[in-house]
């Protein structure tokens, strides 16, 4: 059973996959507080974030692709 912690239209977020997300924001300020190495540095990080918040996201199409008919994610 997935926990609903957003339903509109049928699409879930679990607390897990909140959670997740909420840990790679986190990531991404802790990463701000460090000196600069390389000019690029934060526009990568930032990309790769992007990326893993897109991946636990993406989940919740996942598995309204992947219910029978009619049903709840």
């Amino acid at each position: 059973m997935v926990t609903r912690i957003f339903n509109q239209n049928n699409l879930v977020v679990t607390e897990q996959e909140a959670k997740v997300v909420g840990l790679l924001a986190e990531a991404w300020n802790e990463f701000l507080k460090l000196p600069t190495e390389h000019p690029m540095a934060k526009q990568e990080f930032c990309s790769a974030i992007h990326a893993c918040q897109e991946k636990v996201l993406a989940r919740v199409g996942l598995r309204a692709i992947n219910a029978p008919h009619g049903d709840q994610p």
